[in-house]
């Protein structure tokens, strides 16, 4: 029996080194603003506090900072147009219905932004029609400087984390303003009655008689000179 007790202690020892090995191994490192069992974000849902294998992780601070605007909105509608820079890849232009308006000078509530994507870039690529995003843009809005989404710049599917990280740092933005429009200006009248017709006949009818009663005196005189 000395053999199969010898046996029983060297597997008894295997397994508690096999256990002590696995214990120790070091636990996988996540990226930012993920959670076990879930795979990083990856594309323009990505956004602040994520990384991916093109994009950098960034902070809802430092995309705020490099932004000339961020607002939220719906896209509505996606035009894909080839580059003009000899890049490989394409831009896009999303037409958008803002919702809220946290940073900038927006004056309207339709807008465009555009993105592009190129191949082992970090780019934002094409939005989804229909979707909600929270949008981190440069520009000034004009058609000699549209708004842009950036790779990297923040730009990312709306989720109530990002919305309360933005309002914690730009307070709970406004509703967009639409372009003014021409109004027509009155000019205020007096509220008194209207004259009366007769009322404002008068001085004219009497002006007439006045003007028939000398062309009888007239006449009247010339008639005593003749006689």
């Amino acid at each position: 029996m000395a053999p199969v007790s010898t046996h029983l202690r060297l597997l008894a020892a295997t397994a508690l080194v096999a256990i002590g090995l696995v214990g120790a191994a070091p636990a996988p490192v996540l990226a930012a603003g993920t959670t076990p069992g879930t795979p990083p974000a990856a594309g323009p849902g990505a956004g602040p506090g994520t990384g991916t294998a093109d994009c950098p992780v960034t902070t809802v601070q430092d995309s705020t900072r490099a932004a000339d605007a961020v607002f939220s909105g719906r896209v509505i509608d996606s035009a894909r147009g080839s580059r003009t820079d000899g890049q490989p890849g394409a831009v896009f232009t999303q037409s958008v219905t803002v919702t809220r308006v946290y940073q900038g000078d927006l004056a309207s509530t339709d807008v465009e932004v555009m993105s592009d994507r190129t191949p082992q870039q970090c780019t934002v690529g094409r939005l989804l029609v229909g979707s909600t995003y929270v949008f981190f843009v440069a520009g000034d809005g004009s058609p000699e400087d549209p708004w842009v989404a950036s790779g990297g710049g923040g730009t990312a599917a709306t989720s109530g984390r990002l919305v309360n990280q933005v309002e914690r740092l730009l307070g709970g933005g406004r509703e967009p303003v639409e372009p003014g429009r021409e109004t027509a200006t009155f000019t205020p009248v007096s509220d008194q009655e209207p004259t009366a017709l007769s009322r404002a006949a008068a001085p004219g009818a009497a002006l007439v008689i006045v003007g028939l009663l000398g062309l009888l005196v007239v006449g009247f005189v010339g008639r005593r000179r003749e006689t």
